[in-house]
């Protein structure tokens, strides 16, 4: 969804892309020592630099036609034009803590999104193409899957509240933590340390 004429808004990205640096991993996940960025290094990374060249990021909850907790997302310039889209939350539980999980970890992936930014030390490639070169056995898992298992089975005690937790961040079906991708896995990883931290 976008506004009928986007032209000014498309050079004013274009200007501000030319100035984005690589977003910080400052935050630490618990689990694995691994280090993220947060949704608020994605803000001061980004904010100011929008703000220089007139855009900014708006976000809201909204409901799509099924009823359906919504992130809603619109790109905006000074001159009125936008560009806006919606992205489903997938709440593990019906509970606060669930929703604002699933809404910090939305905000952080669409404002990315929508502004082209990426991380640094970005090594989603690499990931994923070492992922496709691994020959494992059908129910094997590597060491990364392993400790995903162990860590999200003192988390949930049911494995269909894993697997429906699991499915809300890959935003796909899976059958096991054995299909998960490296990449996946870090997605996996990060979004607990999220939770953990408000917890």
């Amino acid at each position: 969804m976008n506004s009928s004429e986007i032209n000014e808004l498309a050079a004013a990205l274009v200007a501000a892309q030319s100035e984005f640096s690589a977003v910080p991993k400052g935050s630490v996940n618990p689990f694995f020592k691994s280090k993220y960025a947060a949704l608020p290094e994605v803000v001061a990374t980004a904010g100011p630099v929008l703000a220089k060249h007139g855009l900014a990021i708006s976000q809201h909850i909204t409901y799509d036609d099924a009823g359906n907790d919504c992130l809603m997302t619109y790109l905006l310039h000074k001159s009125g034009q936008y560009i806006a889209y919606s992205m489903r939350l997938h709440l593990v539980k019906g509970d606060p803590q669930s929703q604002l999980s699933a809404v910090t970890y939305a905000r952080r992936g669409s404002y990315m999104a929508a502004c082209g930014l990426v991380a640094d030390s970005d090594d989603d490639g690499n990931l994923a193409a070492q992922a496709a070169r691994v020959i494992k056995k059908p129910t094997e898992l590597t060491p990364a899957q392993e400790k995903l298992k162990v860590t999200l089975g003192k988390k949930f005690k049911e494995a269909s509240e894993r697997k429906t937790w699991v499915e809300s961040v890959v935003f796909h079906d899976i059958k096991g933590i054995n299909e998960l991708t490296e990449q996946e896995v870090k997605l996996c990883n990060d979004q607990l340390a999220l939770e953990e931290a408000k917890s």
